[in-house]
Parts: C-alpha cells; structure tokens; sequence
C-alpha cells in the first residue's frame, strides 16, 4: 500500500525497499508536520491504515514534539552539548519502532518484535545512511 507514490527521498526509498524484501520489516512510513504523509505497508504484513493510525496516536507522533529534536520548539539545537537527535528505537512486546529523526520530518520504521535488535536495526540504519558498512552493535 503506497498512498504517494510521489516522494522522490532516497533514503526513504531505501527502507520501503528493504520493506519489500525483509519479512522483519512491516511498514514504513513519513510524518511531516504532525501528518503521516508516505506509507508502505509490507504484503505479508497483516496490518492495515487504521493499524498505522494507531500506533500513530500510542507514540504521540500529532503533537510535533520531535520535529526540532530535542528541546522546546524553536530552540536552537546547535548549542546542545550532546548535538541533535538521530534515531530512537522503542521496544514494545508486541512491537519494535524505529524513529529516525531527521530536520524536517520523522521516519517510522515498524519491525517485529520477536527480531534480533542487531540484525534489524542495523541493517535499516546501515542501509538509511548509505554506510558502506553496517553499524557496530548499538550496546
């Protein structure tokens, strides 16, 4: 499921892409202003949009509180010691996200749960950024 066809991001083309091929990866998608704005949902994922909608809501994705990263909205994030947030990954029973943060929007990576944290994570990051190399184990 495809709702537009018409994002002409790389990167998120990678991850619909790795979507595509790796049965670990249900769906993916963009929020941008507070709206999930691209969606690529696997086929043997049995979910649907109003799954999507949910977890949308249980991760509080409409309030736009991570658009800036960190700290309060208009807030310069230059002068953060720690420099700007790049990606989150929430562990939940029934369910893995992966939130890559970027300047201007969120991507949402869903990933089953019952994965290795490695195997997945890194290779959706890995393949994200381009690195020729996957990442080192995140712990």
């Amino acid at each position: 499921m495809n709702d537009n066809s018409n994002n002409k991001n790389g990167n998120y083309d990678k991850i619909k892409h790795l979507v595509e091929v790796d049965d670990d990866i249900l769906a993916v998608f963009i929020v941008i202003s507070s709206q999930i704005r691209d969606l690529y949902i696997a086929k043997g994922a049995h979910i649907d949009r109003a799954y999507i909608n949910s977890i949308y809501d249980t991760l509080g994705l409409n309030n736009n509180n991570e658009t800036t990263a960190v700290g309060k909205k208009g807030t310069n994030d230059n002068h953060n010691l720690l420099g700007k947030l790049k990606w989150v990954v929430l562990e939940y029973e029934n369910l893995r996200v992966l939130k890559i943060i970027e300047k201007d929007k969120i991507v949402v990576v869903l990933v089953n749960s019952n994965t290795q944290l490695q195997h997945t994570i890194d290779n959706i990051l890995g393949y994200y950024y381009d690195l020729d190399e996957a990442p080192k184990s995140l712990f």
